[in-house]
Parts: structure tokens; C-alpha cells; sequence
């Protein structure tokens, strides 16, 4: 398990996302929240400041890409259904190709 976060955290690296240990993202003049953590039906994300073009994506610890469906909420607050995937811990990964913005957040899915 340890080698696969090793390769895992490598390969985020490679693409230019940065991995936070934490759920806020104070950087470049916007807060980023994901709550609640651990999770059971769904996470909320919220972006504060100046993202326009908020774009999610969903990877197992392994790395595997999932399908999901943020439902947007107004005013930069969006819900993403995760009572579907098993237990185990996931990677959301926000980003915003205008302001070049991409980083990943990790969270547990009980």
C-alpha cells in the first residue's frame, strides 16, 4: 500500500498537481473547502475568490479515474454524491485551467 502512494503522489507530481494534507486551500486568493470529512452520502466543496471555471475530478488511492456529478449549489458550492464507492480513502482534485490553478484533496468515504 505504501509503494502505491509512493507511485501515486509521484505521478500527481508529474502532472502538476500539488497533493494537500489538509481540506483548505488558502492559495492564490481563494479558500477551497471539502466537507464533511469523513464522508458517508455525499461531500460538499466550497470555493471562495476569484475561480470562474471550478472543474472537479474524482481518483482512487490507486489512481483510478471516477465518474462523478457535481451538482451545483450557487454561489461556488457544489455536492458530489459518494454513497455509491466503497470505504476507503479518494483524491478530489479542483482545478481552474484559466487561472492554472490544480491541486488535490483527500478525504475518507466511511
Amino acid at each position: 500500500m505504501r509503494n502505491k502512494l509512493i507511485i501515486l503522489t509521484f505521478a500527481l507530481a508529474l502532472c502538476g498537481v500539488s497533493l494537500a494534507q489538509g481540506v483548505t486551500d488558502r492559495s492564490q486568493e481563494a479558500q477551497i473547502s471539502i466537507y464533511p470529512n469523513p464522508a458517508v452520502e455525499f461531500i460538499m466543496i466550497q470555493v471562495d475568490g476569484n475561480f470562474s471555471n471550478a472543474e472537479f475530478e474524482m481518483t482512487s488511492m490507486i489512481g483510478n479515474k471516477l465518474q462523478i456529478k457535481p451538482e451545483e449549489m450557487g454561489a461556488g458550492k457544489y455536492k458530489i454524491q459518494v454513497k455509491d464507492l466503497a470505504t476507503g480513502y479518494y483524491f478530489l482534485i479542483v482545478k481552474d485551467e484559466e487561472k492554472r490553478f490544480k491541486k488535490a484533496f483527500k478525504f475518507l468515504k466511511n
